[in-house]
């Protein structure tokens, strides 16, 4: 900080202080511009909750391990839930359920993956 003498200060010191200011003033800016960016996507609450409900309601379905291996795919109007049921390795018995549930219009998808074994 610069000196005060006789209770005034120098201009110097108030161009620093303006061009502080103006440097806070930009960074904050920036910061509230990038912040929703990289935190808050357009994703309705409610169509993501729907998709967890149906990934949910279809892994329950599908786990079973009496399904065949292959994709099953079921649609509804807010989007499309995908179920690929595989082998696991080298095993006879088991199997890789895994399940996408993704919401129309949004990058959004909930996925699902757990072995099964197999029903008799």
């Amino acid at each position: 900080m610069r000196r005060v003498t006789a209770g005034r200060l120098r201009a110097a010191s108030l161009v620093e202080a303006v061009v502080a200011s103006i440097v806070l003033l930009v960074v904050f800016a920036a910061t509230m511009e990038l912040l929703p960016r990289l935190s808050v996507h357009d994703d309705d609450a409610e169509a993501v909750a729907e998709a967890e409900y149906r990934a949910a309601g279809a892994f329950v379905k599908y786990s079973s391990g009496l399904w065949p291996e292959g994709t099953y795919v079921e649609s509804c109007d807010g989007g499309r839930t995908t179920v690929r049921v595989e082998p696991y390795r080298d095993y006879g018995d088991m199997q890789l359920i895994t399940v996408v549930a993704s919401v129309d219009g949004s990058t959004k998808q909930v996925v699902h993956k757990q072995v099964v074994v197999c029903g008799e």
